[in-house]
């Protein structure tokens, strides 16, 4: 067993723990806002930002103080905002780090209170650093190149999942570790659900060229006739509707992706590169620059649907429903998965 297998149980031990307290007469049903912290797109070494976005269940504009704490060695300063939002508006709020020190398990715990006139609400969240360092890696489905990699892990079901990526001048790379009972392959639009990961990867803000369409690209990586394939689910300019239609994964096999399938003991891990000459309308190759990636783990029998978005803290939205694309062999599912996408970032390394 690895050694990125074997720490999977503890990287994955309540990457996102969250609870609110409405210190009013409200009580909890009826509170005010909704409050998350973001992943931090960068080593908290390097002084970033940390955004804490704020939404206003009210019908009528509020506003008050925000404030925030981290780790108990880390400076935020300042620590406070004003606040103010619209009718059911929602807002981003910006805090500068100005001391801080990385986290080799990656999870760091915040408490976000605000005030409103009598009022008071507490937020509680451990979040994680979602970036890319840059590096370059054989894709071969092992983990042994990919120590200096910033592994985002979350657990679902008792079994967990471990997400890292990197990125190079010419390609983006991704290693996702699964944990589960077996590995099943694609066996056709006929046969039975199978194992699978699926990506997304889009901008910040959506350009007015990709009204009535995807905007994203979407990739699953199954195992398929003996091998690993990846297919390109959606492009830019795939209309929005094909989301809603269960395409057979045939027609779809994407041949310039290098994808890699390898099972150690109970953890599969599912590898793969792709060239940004394909992604650039949704991320350039730069360090700093910042992009939505989405995440789902097919595990149809074991823990079902796995989804990154929620293991955030993330919002549903009221458009779940299409932005994933659907395809012949998936698992059924009771819910959408969430597709408020994790923003990701692009680093020059993870110290």
């Amino acid at each position: 067993m690895t050694l990125l297998a074997r720490s999977l149980g503890q990287l994955a031990a309540g990457i996102v723990i969250g609870h609110a307290m409405l210190w009013s007469s409200l009580g909890i049903s009826s509170e005010p806002l909704e409050i998350r912290v973001e992943p931090l797109t960068v080593p908290p070494a390097t002084q970033p930002l940390v955004s804490v976005v704020v939404r206003n269940r009210m019908d009528r504009p509020c506003q008050g103080r925000l404030a925030i704490s981290g780790p108990s060695d880390w400076r935020i300063a300042p620590d406070t905002r004003t606040m103010e939002l619209a009718a059911a508006a929602e807002k981003r709020f910006a805090f500068n780090i100005e001391r801080a020190r990385n986290v080799e398990a990656n999870r760091y715990p915040f408490t976000i209170v605000a005030d409103i006139g009598t009022q008071q609400i507490r937020w509680e969240q451990t979040v994680f650093v979602a970036s890319a360092p840059y590096a370059r890696v054989t894709v071969d489905g092992r983990p042994d190149e990919w120590k200096d990699a910033i592994p985002v892990s979350f657990e679902q079901g008792g079994k967990s999942t471990t997400i890292s990526t990197f990125w190079s001048r010419r390609r983006f790379y991704a290693l996702v570790a699964v944990q589960e009972q077996q590995q099943v392959p694609y066996a056709g639009a006929d046969g039975p659900a199978c194992d699978a990961v699926q990506l997304a990867i889009s901008p910040l803000e959506p350009s007015d060229a990709a009204a009535g369409t995807a905007g994203r690209f979407e990739f699953l990586l199954a195992s398929a006739e003996g091998a690993a394939r990846c297919f390109q689910l959606a492009a830019w300019d795939t209309p929005r509707e094909f989301a809603d239609r269960s395409r057979a994964l045939e027609p779809l096999i994407y041949d310039e992706a290098e994808v890699a399938i390898h099972r150690d003991g109970d953890v599969t891990y599912y590898e793969c590169s792709l060239p940004f000459n394909l992604l650039r309308e949704a991320i350039e190759p730069a360090e700093g620059r910042e992009f939505f990636l989405s995440v789902l783990v097919h595990d149809p029998d074991g823990t079902g649907l796995r989804d990154l978005g929620q293991a955030a803290g993330l919002w549903a939205q009221t458009d779940d429903a299409p932005a994933w694309s659907r395809w012949r062999g998936m698992a059924r599912r009771d819910a959408p998965p969430s597709s408020n996408p994790v923003r990701w970032g692009l680093c020059t390394s993870k110290y």
